[in-house]
């Protein structure tokens, strides 16, 4: 548990994100979301591996469990991203971290949450 907390904070982008009028700061990894496991979004069948340039994967510390939530709205360095799920992963009672698939936001979505 102590690795993923160590990579995470050094590999990690900055995020800034608004809850309830309030700004923080988060830190997380965003890479594309490779179809796989038969997860489709839009309702048809993608080969597995394949990218649609539309989804992404967040992972971050467990602690940002209560924070993450749906229609929230990452901004980050170069764009905007909004959180369609979320999920912490568990091994017995150990949180190991939060993951999170995203959609790319239009640009002139700026601060509007669902």
């Amino acid at each position: 548990m102590e690795f993923d907390r160590k990579f995470i904070s050094k590999y990690a982008s900055r995020f800034r994100i608004t809850q309830n009028g309030n700004t923080a700061y988060i830190r997380g990894i965003i890479q594309p979301f490779h179809y796989s496991y038969k997860s489709y979004f839009s309702g048809k069948r993608l080969p597995a591996g394949v990218f649609d340039g539309k989804h992404y994967l967040f992972i971050s510390t467990p602690d940002l469990s209560d924070v993450l939530s749906r229609g929230m709205i990452l901004h980050g360095e170069d764009k905007d991203y909004r959180v369609k799920s979320a999920e912490i992963y568990r091994v017995k009672d150990n949180d190991l971290y939060v993951q999170a698939v995203l959609t790319a936001c239009a640009e002139n979505e700026g601060d509007v949450y669902e």
